[in-house]
């Protein structure tokens, strides 16, 4: 099982949106379609489930707008997708790690984010966690930070391997041999 945000939710269903920035070029990330395209090839041989956790799912359909109905339409015919509440069993997993940062000195568990943010990250980490995610597809720095503290794998779009390069036949006329 593995969890997905909000971005690699758009990327899935949108892949013609914005590409995020590749931090070693600081340009958009190159071929993102297609390294989605082989995540989702890659997860499927596997027979890998996808948690999208609802607060995910509501971050997506805001930007979404009008077209969310489609999207909707889209994620429902997705087998491998399922989607999935803050419910009491990540409830208790979510409050049982803020009592454990309390303790240690700070609710936020050294995080600059806002509270809210807070909150939104940890139901997803959470949410995944108790889906039993081993690994979380976000580019979201503060979500992967609280994932890995939580025992989660993640990994970021620019992470994605490219497909590997497809053949062409070759080209004879341009001084192949005769």
């Amino acid at each position: 099982m593995v969890g997905i945000d909000s971005t690699f939710l758009s990327l899935m269903l949108h892949p013609k949106s914005r590409p995020p920035l590749d931090p070693t070029t600081k340009k958009p990330l190159e071929r993102v379609e297609d390294r989605i395209e082989k995540l989702l090839r890659d997860l499927d041989a596997d027979g890998e489930r996808i948690v999208l956790p609802v607060p995910s799912l509501c971050e997506f359909l805001i930007l979404a707008g009008r077209d969310a109905p489609a999207y909707l339409d889209k994620l429902a015919a997705m087998r491998a997708i399922l989607v999935r509440p803050f419910d009491e069993k990540a409830a208790i997993e979510l409050a049982a790690k803020e009592l454990e940062d309390r303790a240690a000195g700070s609710k936020r568990g050294g995080s600059p984010e806002t509270w809210n943010k807070i909150r939104f990250d940890r139901q997803i980490v959470a949410i995944v966690s108790t889906n039993g995610g081993s690994r979380i597809y976000s580019d979201d720095d503060g979500l992967k930070k609280y994932a890995v503290r939580c025992g989660l794998t993640t990994v970021s779009s620019w992470e994605l391997p490219l497909p590997p390069a497809k053949q062409t036949e070759m080209d004879f006329a341009s001084g192949g041999p005769e």
